[in-house]
């Protein structure tokens, strides 16, 4: 069976660019675009790895990925943070600052992502 990955970006090109890259490599891929969703998703998808974006309108991806580590039934599933480079850092310090209890993401890939890039990771995150 495919292995499930849950992509949360407000940027309708992300989630299509992200799907198109992990469809094309034998990923089922399944999006929402805010963290609401995002959660509702992960409840009823169980995906096996989330790609995150971190500024999105409403429920951010902060919000989310601290629910997500919070909660006993989602806090092993790993997280991949969609950002910009100076993003990363600044995710890092926000998350140590106010939760330092929290685990930081399994990983970060920048935006635009690049196909080779997200492919790497994902199947390391997944072996």
């Amino acid at each position: 069976m495919a292995k499930r990955v849950l992509i949360v970006d407000d940027e309708p090109e992300a989630i299509d660019f992200a799907s198109a890259v992990l469809e094309e490599n034998g990923y089922l891929a399944i999006s929402a675009e805010d963290g609401v969703e995002g959660m509702e998703k992960v409840k009823a998808e169980k995906p096996d790895l989330v790609l995150l974006d971190i500024m999105m309108p409403g429920k951010g991806g902060i919000a989310m990925y601290r629910d997500l580590r919070k909660d006993e039934e989602t806090r092993h599933i790993p997280v991949i943070i969609i950002t910009g480079v100076a993003r990363g850092q600044r995710f890092e310090e926000s998350m140590m600052r106010k939760d330092p209890d929290i685990p930081l993401p399994d990983g970060y890939i920048e935006k635009p992502m690049k196909p080779e890039g997200l492919l790497e990771l994902v199947r390391e995150l997944l072996k």
